[in-house]
């Protein structure tokens, strides 16, 4: 077991440095387009990508992850790339025909926003749609030979990169809007191609015929990452929709901070899944839990430190950004729904696990039914905040749904009552933060409270070493 903890802070360190230059990259592009733009234009360019994230990732990520079932079963190189090339003509075919339908109609969903001045922003980011699919689409093709530090570079680093070697230049020269969407779609058209080519390398390979099952598995993935997109695009659309450009730019910056809160949870699960799909078909109930309990201790700590460390460095670089100083108490109410996920760790990825991909999937969408439905019921009362708390209403709800459901097909618990302890502890902290206005010692009294959140945490995590 103790080395069942090495191999686990092993993967998250290793993945985390996978991933630091993409994330480091991602953060100073986003700063680069904040001097660039006004912040009613910053707030209209991130409603704009946060639709054509939303289309290609949901997209892409369904077709990828056929690649992915099937190029990890040993394929063959020639059946390799007859599906990869049947995939992307797939999505070629989508996308083309999405991408022209909001070139034609982009004064039309500029007008559903009540924003007339998104139209140029999507008929010029439509392009950026179709590579991004298509690149999200071979990454697939890397991950399932397992190349999964190649698939980050090609997806996360290589776009970011040119985005931060030729948007500087702009700045300086003051370059217009169009500019600023031509990079864009250069960064994930370069990267794609590099990833592509080799579809025309075996001509012999042909085009491998798709099943009816894999139609289906195609949308029933397809569905979920578009349930799962929830604080990676869609809730920038209900903003979009809801609330002004003003009011999208201060959520946009508070947003990205926040979504980098749950960074190591994620490589955790991925961890947890391989060793709970191991217990599982053992049917070691005692093995199982013990990796819940884990990896629930571990997330809890990682998640919770980073938000402390986001929260306590936000202010500072508000001083530089400037215009965003409305984003301050957002980013405290973001970071809730956050907390109170960690302590639910790998409980949508166990029932997927356990083969329970239908329930699953129906508390996803119940997710995100909270997500546009609250907003829409107090927005008028407490204005962009009713985000935050929908996704609150969201975690606090569902994740224990999920708990019992998990606890009554798999007999273990996801997480103790007495959790919830340190929750509210945790739930406190950041309300105080959230009530602080410009008041930073308020401010930084609410971070300590959160930290101080941990503590029985740490003493659990303690025991379950001891015990290991």
């Amino acid at each position: 077991m103790r080395m069942l903890a090495g191999g686990r802070f092993g993967n998250v360190g290793f993945g985390a440095f996978s991933r630091l230059f993409s994330l480091g990259s991602q953060f100073v592009v986003l700063i680069l387009l904040g001097k660039l733009l006004a912040k009613s234009d910053f707030g209209d360019f991130m409603i704009v990508f946060a639709l054509t994230r939303v289309l290609s990732t949901g997209l892409g990520t369904g077709l990828a992850t056929l690649l992915v079932y099937h190029i990890a079963r040993h394929a063959t190189l020639d059946r390799e790339i007859s599906l990869h090339r049947t995939v992307v003509c797939m999505g070629m075919l989508l996308t083309a025909a999405i991408a022209i339908a909001m070139a034609v109609f982009a004064t039309a969903i500029a007008g559903w926003f009540g924003k007339p001045t998104l139209a140029s922003w999507i008929t010029w980011m439509a392009p950026f749609m179709v590579f991004s699919t298509l690149l999200t689409i071979s990454a697939g093709a890397l991950d399932g030979r397992g190349l999964i530090t190649r698939s980050i570079f090609a997806v996360e680093f290589v776009p970011n990169l040119i985005r931060l070697i030729v948007l500087p230049p702009l700045l300086l020269l003051q370059s217009d809007h169009f500019a600023i969407a031509a990079v864009m779609v250069v960064s994930v058209a370069l990267p794609w191609l590099g990833i592509a080519s080799k579809l025309l390398s075996r001509p012999t390979a042909g085009f491998a015929p798709l099943t009816a099952w894999d139609m289906q598995y195609i949308g029933k993935l397809t569905l979920h990452s578009f349930g799962a997109m929830q604080m990676q695009g869609i809730d920038m659309l209900v903003v979009g929709w809801l609330f002004t450009s003003d009011a999208a730019a201060d959520y946009a910056i508070a947003s990205r901070v926040a979504a980098l809160i749950p960074f190591f949870q994620t490589i955790v699960v991925k961890t947890f899944m391989t060793q709970a799909g191991s217990a599982i078909h053992r049917d070691d109930h005692e093995a199982l839990q013990f990796e819940i309990d884990r990896s629930r201790a571990i997330s809890t700590i990682l998640v919770t430190l980073t938000a402390v460390a986001a929260l306590g460095a936000y202010p500072a670089f508000l001083l530089f950004m400037g215009k965003f100083n409305g984003s301050l108490p957002l980013l405290a109410a973001l970071a809730v729904s956050s907390i109170v996920r960690s302590y639910y760790a790998g409980a949508d990825a166990l029932l997927r696990i356990a083969g329970l991909v239908n329930a699953s999937l129906a508390i996803m969408m119940g997710s995100l039914a909270c997500l546009i439905f609250v907003p829409f019921l107090f927005g008028h009362w407490i204005g962009v905040y009713s985000l935050p708390l929908g996704m609150f209403v969201a975690a606090t709800t569902l994740n224990p749904v999920s708990s019992r459901y998990v606890l009554q097909r798999l007999h273990v618990r996801m997480a103790p009552p007495l959790s919830w302890v340190s929750i509210s502890v945790a739930i406190i902290g950041l309300a105080i933060s959230i009530s602080s206005g410009q008041n930073l010692l308020l401010w930084f009294a609410g971070v300590g409270i959160l930290a101080a959140s941990l503590i029985p945490t740490l003493l659990q995590y303690r025991a379950l070493r001891q015990t290991a």
